[in-house]
């Protein structure tokens, strides 16, 4: 598990080191001073819950080896309530989420005033903590009963339009009971791993994050990022019909991954668990509840499968907390991996789903924070596993030219304002003139040439409109450092993916890896120019 992290605050632009406690815990929020003996009487309890749901998030973790898991009926019911305060105990969620004058709050304004009256309560933020009492101190079964009851009373279609348009005032605590005993009754639970070489990334308001629209509503699923490798999931249950796949019924990216249900075993082995022939249904079911609810239900096995993503299928999920990240302005991205996080950004820097509002500045600073780090820390990914060197005796004026440039820049005598006009510079000396015959040379070229080989061989035919062109356009000689630091998060991402070569702690290594791109971007821009145009659009352009 892990017990540190990053986080980069969007709105400032600052990446930093902390504990999990640091990061998520709300000091004072749980508090209540009308309790005297013991004002932190929910912060206790609280801490009790999410030690027993440690306990089966270890479990998850286990069973990872062997892509399943088992957790008994109690266990379950302890995630099911921990997954669901995990989300409701935030500030954001304390702050809004019983505000009358909230708009989205209209359905249960009028509830909310008589709740407070009823309870000689204040603020919105006592209607929230007395919510959190009500869930702390009432076991789950007794939740769900309380849902079902109402459901019986009101009927499926007048709950549902209670909860779309006003919310019975005079139901006071079974408010909160149907809350919960929704998102447990219409989703199913499902866990999902992060793909080999990458994981999850968090958002700082992305725990219980809704994702996917149904007839335009949101509430296809629910992601709960546990870990860098786990997240556990809940799907609507809207999504086991077959009209699900309908697209005017369904939006979602995620809804291809598949959730496989869990197989039961049951504690009893005398209770009869299907349906008979002849026996009257509301009969079954007043049996199979008072079954659910005894002791010995509690020792029901559930075998979770999980599912392990793809690399895509990871992407899919962190692009959807990303893009909640990117749509709020005290927005924050934790993450465990600097390595993973900087391929994850690439990629999400050059979709063309992202970005919403223009701010696409807000992930720069991490941009370069990351690359920074991986390119001098001591566990930076290793470059060509032949080092080079400036010692070679030059042969002709162009290698001592090349040569003495080269020392200048890594002496810093020689300054660029952007690593792209470095590279484009080097490039250029170090393979326009025929007799260079240099090691730097060398391996320049043979990555240029690797690189285009490598495109040739994955890259489709180009589409007839882009064969056809007046002129072959031209590579930039220059960029500003904002435009070079996104060249090479696209471009220079691109080849990353070739398996050409990657960056290190060798300055040598990386000034020649950076030349080498620019070579392939120069092929690109004169065989392959809609490609080339496809990584950059829509932030930016480097031909003319």
């Amino acid at each position: 598990m892990v017990n540190s992290i990053s986080i980069y605050q969007l709105a400032s632009g600052t990446l930093s080191k902390q504990t999990l406690t640091k990061v998520y815990g709300s000091f004072n929020l749980y508090r209540d001073i009308t309790v005297v003996d013991n004002v932190d009487y929910l912060e206790e309890k609280l801490s009790l819950l999410e030690g027993q749901a440690y306990n089966a998030i270890r479990s998850i973790h286990d069973g990872l080896q062997c892509h399943s898991f088992t957790l008994s009926r109690m266990e379950l019911a302890t995630v099911r309530k921990f997954i669901f305060l995990m989300h409701y105990r935030t500030e954001a969620v304390s702050s809004n989420y019983f505000q009358e004058t909230e708009p989205r709050n209209a359905p249960i304004a009028e509830w909310i005033r008589t709740y407070k009256a009823s309870r000689r309560l204040q603020t919105g933020i006592d209607v929230w903590r007395d919510g959190l009492k009500y869930y702390l101190d009432t076991p789950h079964s007794n939740i769900m009963a309380t849902g079902e009851r109402l459901r019986e009373r009101y009927g499926d279609l007048r709950l549902h339009e209670m909860l779309r348009e006003r919310f019975d005032p005079g139901l006071e605590e079974e408010w909160f009971a149907l809350d919960y005993w929704s998102l447990a009754n219409y989703f199913f639970l499902g866990v999902w791993e992060a793909a080999e070489g990458s994981e999850f990334v968090l958002g700082g308001t992305a725990f219980g994050l809704w994702e996917g629209l149904i007839h335009g509503s949101p509430g296809a699923h629910r992601l709960y990022v546990v870990s860098p490798r786990v997240a556990i999931v809940l799907r609507r249950t809207f999504l086991r019909q077959h009209q699900s796949n309908d697209a005017s019924v369904l939006y979602s990216c995620l809804a291809d991954i598949p959730i496989r249900p869990p197989k039961i075993k049951y504690a009893d082995k005398n209770m009869i668990f299907k349906m008979l022939d002849g026996v009257d249904p509301w009969i079954y079911k007043s049996m199979f509840d008072t079954y659910l609810s005894s002791k010995k239900a509690q020792d029901d096995e559930f075998s979770f499968p999980i599912t392990k993503l793809s690399i895509s299928q990871t992407y899919s999920v962190n692009e959807v907390i990303m893009m909640n990240a990117n749509l709020h302005p005290e927005g924050s991205l934790t993450f465990s991996s600097p390595e993973v996080m900087l391929d994850t950004l690439k990629m999400y820097m050059r979709s063309h789903n992202t970005f919403l509002g223009g701010k696409r500045s807000l992930f720069q600073p991490l941009l370069k924070e990351l690359s920074s780090m991986i390119a001098t820390g001591p566990t930076g990914p290793s470059g060509p596993s032949e080092r080079l060197d400036l010692s070679w005796t030059p042969e002709t004026d162009a290698d001592l030219q090349l040569q003495s440039f080269l020392r200048f820049i890594i002496a810093k005598v020689i300054h660029f304002p952007s690593n792209y006009n470095r590279a484009y510079v080097v490039f250029h000396m170090a393979t326009e003139v025929p007799s260079l015959t240099n090691s730097v040379s060398a391996r320049i070229r043979s990555l240029r040439d690797q690189g285009v080989y490598r495109f040739r061989r994955i890259l489709d035919p180009p589409i007839p409109s882009f064969q056809i062109q007046s002129r072959n356009p031209t590579l930039v000689e220059t960029l500003p450092k904002e435009e070079s630091e996104l060249f090479f998060a696209l471009v220079g991402h691109q080849v990353d993916i070739l398996g050409v070569g990657k960056r290190s702690n060798d300055l040598l290594a990386n000034i020649i890896y950076d030349a080498a791109i620019v070579g392939i971007t120069h092929w690109l821009a004169d065989n392959r120019n809609d490609v080339l145009s496809e990584y950059l659009y829509p932030w930016m352009s480097v031909t003319f």
